[in-house]
């Protein structure tokens, strides 16, 4: 599995992740036992996604055979006030089993709530030990930017939108202010809301490519998202089987004239 540095902190985070929106079931927690196992160790969920225990269950399991996990979570837009904030986050941790939450992250802007104060309370967070590092989600550059001014002692580690084969909208503005900036943008939703799966002419392609390398066709478009520098994908998958296609897509480095032709 490729590693990629997160933001600036020189911690290393896989280049492909698991999601776990509409994530259910047993099957769903073996998925992710499956695919931290086979290198995809970082793990995003949310408090709005209700996934939050059934991750906290497989984090259990992994952790009693000593197996890494990078655990990243979310705050709901409306519980952006300081104190609700920090409520939030001593939810998540009770909920997943956790005493630090590796990345938390502010999950859609919230324009009622002065950005100032919410990340007042993220600050704290990682003086009292609970949170690591601080994200963001389906920010824009200049809200990027606003938070940034606005933080005291530490700085945003990452962004998460979403960014497939379909939707290169990432590209116009934020992928160059994150490249230049250093911070990571993690993809969700990366194979397109199952646009890839339809037949066309991007799917052929990557089928072409992807049996060039002896993988699929969705391991290709995984591995030309995080060809791109600051780019890591979070995937979700509901077996433990496609965990673990998801997570081979880490290994796979296209030429520049796959990537260009994508």
């Amino acid at each position: 599995m490729i590693e990629k540095e997160l933001g600036r902190t020189g911690e290393k985070i896989p280049a492909i992740g698991l999601g776990t929106w509409a994530l259910y079931g047993e099957r769903g927690e073996e998925a992710l036992i499956a695919g931290v196992k086979a290198g995809a160790y970082l793990i995003d969920t949310a408090e709005a996604y209700g996934t939050e225990p059934l991750v906290g269950r497989a984090l259990s399991k992994l952790k009693a055979e000593g197996v890494k996990v990078f655990l990243a979570t979310k705050v709901s837009p409306e519980h952006f006030h300081h104190d609700d904030v920090i409520k939030s986050c001593e939810g998540s941790l009770k909920r997943l089993g956790l005493s630090t939450i590796d990345l938390y992250q502010l999950h859609w802007p919230n324009p009622s709530v002065p950005i100032s104060e919410t990340v007042k309370a993220m600050e704290e967070l990682v003086d009292q030990g609970k949170i690591r590092y601080i994200g963001v989600s389906n920010f824009s550059v200049k809200q990027l930017e606003e938070a940034r001014a606005s933080m005291k002692k530490y700085d945003l580690v990452s962004d998460q939108v979403e960014y497939s084969p379909f939707n290169r909208e990432a590209e116009k503005e934020l992928m160059p202010y994150c490249e230049k900036e250093k911070i990571t943008i993690i993809a969700y939703s990366p194979l397109g809301h199952g646009q890839l799966f339809k037949d066309s002419e991007l799917r052929i392609m990557l089928e072409k490519i992807g049996n060039a390398h002896g993988k699929s066709w969705v391991q290709a478009a995984l591995a030309w998202l995080v060809s791109k520098p600051q780019v890591v994908a979070i995937p979700k998958a509901s077996t433990p089987e496609h965990a673990v296609e998801d997570a081979g897509a880490g290994d796979l480095v296209l030429t520049p004239e796959e990537v260009s032709a994508l």
